[in-house]
């Protein structure tokens, strides 16, 4: 869970400095989550990612979309 929470503050930042965050894990004796924080950040950067992959709007899609809006509409009309 800490792991977790290191790793969405990392990620919210646009460019982390890793000397720091090494330095504020060894202070509050968080170096072992080290390998986690990097997992969970990886599953962050992939998400967002996929997001943007398949946020996209592409013409197949519009296409699929209006045909799916007449076909409700027909069947809705019987």
């Amino acid at each position: 869970m800490i792991a977790k929470e290191y790793a969405q503050a990392l990620f919210e930042l646009k460019a982390p400095n890793l000397a720091v965050v090494r330095a504020v894990l060894a202070r509050r004796g968080h170096e072992k989550l080290l390998p986690a924080i990097y997992a969970e950040y990886q599953k962050l950067v992939l998400k967002t990612e996929r997001l943007r992959v398949h946020g996209s709007v592409t013409p197949e899609k519009e296409r699929a979309r209006v045909l799916r809006e007449l076909y409700q509409k027909l069947v809705a009309t019987k």
